[in-house]
C-alpha cells in the first residue's frame, strides 16, 4: 500500500510550495527575459543530492556463518556513499580521465580543486552532508570527488555528527557479491526535511540544473520534500509561462530509490520524478501492494522474471507522472519502458506516436555488456544511474544546440526521445556499469568516459 500523508507532511507540503512560490515566480521572470534575448551556450549540469559515506570494504573467500568469525583477505577504506558515487560517476563519465589523477585507495590528497573541474565539461554539483566529529571529508572526500570533476561547495559539515560508514563484505566465490551494514550519521543528521536543506536543494542559483539525481540514504521526509518542492517549482513557472513548460527548460528528476523506502512514496511526489531507475528487489518493494492478484496455486511474479510483471508496475508508475521506468537486471542487462506520463494518457490507448493523440510509449530490453571477468559489483548500479544521468543532460545539450531547447516535444521528437535515445543512454550506462564490475572497489572503479 502507498504510503499515507501524515497530517505533519501535508502541512509541510501546503509550506513549502507556498514558500517556493514566492521565492520562485521572479526568478522565473528573470529567465524569462534572459530566455527572450541571445545568449551564449549553456553548459550542461546535474545535481546530486545524497549520502557521503566513509567505505570499510572486507574481502572474503565466502560469507560468514551466523555466530562465526572470518579472516578477511584483505580491508581498505575509500570514499562512498550512494550519492556521492552517483556523483563521481556523473563527473568521470562527462570527461576523459586526467593524467594527473591520484589514486585514493592507497594516497589521500589536501588539493582543494584540480584541473579536472572545468567549465568545458558537464557542470557537476553534490549537496549532502558530513560529520565533523572526524576528517573523512577533508582527507578523502573532498579530494575524491573534486579529482573527479565534482563541485562540493554545498556539502554541509555538521556539528556533533560522525560521517556516513558502510561496512562492506565482498564475497570473491560469489563473483564479487556484497552484503552492506549502513550508519548514516551525518546522512541523517544534517539532511533533515528542513527549510535550510530544501532550499540549498532546490536553488536556482546560478541556473536551472538539467538533471537533478536523487536516491534515498537520506531521510525519506526529504526526499518528498524536494519532490514536492520540484512539483511546486513547476507549478508556478507554468503559471508564468502561461503553458506547460517543455523538457529542455525544465530539470529532470532521476530518482533511484535505494535503499527502497517500504510502501513506496506519497503518490503525489511521483509527478515530480521523470526518471525512476530501480534494481528487481527495489522494484518489488516500490510496487502498491496488490497491483497483481495471484490465483491459488499460481507462482507469484516477479519483477526479476517477469517482463509482464515489470509492464505492470511500469504502467502504475506512468499513470503517476514517471516518464521514464527502468529495472536493472543484474547480469540479464536492463528492461525500460518510456512514454507520455498520465493516467489520461493511458487512457487514450497506445497508439506509438498516432499524432491523433495516442498514447506514445516504447518498451524495450538491453542486454548486459560483455564483462571480461567480475571483481566487485559495489558501485555497479550508481555508475549506471550516473552514467544515464550524463546522457540526459548530453541529450538536453544538443536539443538547445539546436535551438529546440525549451520548446514542447512533437510527436516525432518524443518518439525519438522515448524510443532510440532512450535505448542509446541505457546501452552506454550498461557499458559503464561492465567496465565498473570489473575492478576492485566502490568509487575507485566507476571508469571515466574515454574507458567506456
Amino acid at each position: 500500500m502507498q504510503t499515507d500523508h501524515s497530517p505533519l507532511k501535508e502541512q509541510n507540503h501546503v509550506y513549502y510550495n507556498r514558500r517556493l512560490s514566492l521565492i520562485t515566480i521572479p526568478t522565473i521572470e528573470k529567465l524569462r527575459t534572459k530566455n527572450s534575448q541571445e545568449k551564449p551556450k549553456m553548459v550542461p549540469s546535474i545535481r546530486i543530492i545524497g549520502s557521503l559515506n566513509v567505505d570499510m570494504v572486507s574481502v572474503t573467500p565466502r560469507f560468514p556463518e551466523a555466530g562465526e568469525t572470518l579472516t578477511s583477505t584483505s580491508f581498505s577504506i575509500h570514499a562512498g556513499g550512494k550519492g556521492a558515487n552517483q556523483a563521481v560517476a556523473c563527473g568521470r563519465l562527462s570527461r576523459p580521465k586526467p593524467t594527473n589523477t591520484t589514486n585514493t585507495t592507497t594516497t589521500t590528497t589536501t588539493t582543494t580543486i584540480t584541473p579536472t573541474i572545468s567549465p568545458a565539461h558537464i557542470h557537476v554539483e553534490m549537496l549532502g552532508a558530513t560529520g565533523q566529529l572526524d576528517t573523512h571529508f577533508t582527507t578523502l572526500l573532498q579530494p575524491t570527488l573534486h579529482s573527479s570533476g565534482v563541485h562540493t561547495s554545498r556539502i554541509r559539515q555538521i556539528p556533533n555528527a560522525h560521517t556516513g560508514v558502510a561496512v562492506i563484505i565482498v564475497d570473491t566465490s560469489a563473483g564479487g557479491e556484497n552484503r552492506i551494514l549502513y550508519s548514516p550519521g551525518a546522512n541523517y543528521a544534517g539532511m533533515q526535511c528542513a527549510p535550510d536543506v530544501l532550499e540549498l536543494s532546490l536553488s536556482l542559483t546560478p541556473a536551472v540544473p538539467d538533471v537533478l539525481v536523487l536516491q534515498a540514504e537520506i531521510p525519506t521526509e526529504t526526499v518528498v520534500g524536494i519532490l514536492r518542492g520540484v512539483n511546486g517549482w513547476r507549478e508556478a513557472r507554468a503559471k508564468v509561462e502561461g503553458r506547460g513548460v517543455g523538457m529542455e527548460a525544465d530539470v529532470e528528476v532521476v530518482f533511484n530509490p535505494a535503499p527502497a523506502p517500504e510502501g513506496g512514496l506519497p503518490v503525489d511526489v511521483y509527478a515530480a520524478v521523470d526518471h525512476l531507475v530501480m534494481n528487481e528487489t527495489e522494484c518489488e518493494i516500490m510496487a502498491p501492494a496488490g497491483l497483481v492478484e495471484e490465483g491459488a496455486g499460481q507462482e507469484k511474479e516477479t519483477a526479476a522474471t517477469s517482463p509482464e510483471r515489470r509492464d505492470r508496475i511500469a504502467r502504475h508508475f506512468h499513470a503517476l507522472g514517471v516518464r521514464h521506468v527502468i529495472v536493472t537486471l543484474g547480469a540479464k542487462g536492463v528492461w525500460y519502458s518510456a512514454g507520455d506520463a498520465g493516467r489520461d494518457v493511458q487512457e487514450r490507448g497506445q497508439g506509438e506516436g498516432d499524432a491523433k493523440g495516442g498514447w506514445v510509449r516504447f518498451v524495450g530490453e538491453v542486454p548486459a555488456a560483455k564483462v571480461e571477468k567480475v571483481v566487485d559489483t559495489t558501485a555497479a548500479g550508481d555508475t549506471f544511474v550516473g552514467g544515464y544521468s550524463v546522457q540526459i543532460a548530453r541529450w538536453k545539450e544538443a536539443r538547445r544546440a539546436a535551438g529546440r531547447g525549451g520548446e514542447q516535444l512533437t510527436v516525432e521528437e518524443r518518439q525519438e526521445r522515448y524510443g532510440s535515445a532512450m535505448e542509446q543512454a541505457v546501452r552506454w550506462a550498461t557499458r559503464a556499469s561492465a567496465r565498473c564490475v570489473e575492478r576492485s572497489g566502490a568509487m575507485d572503479s566507476i571508469p571515466w568516459e574515454d574507458e567506456i
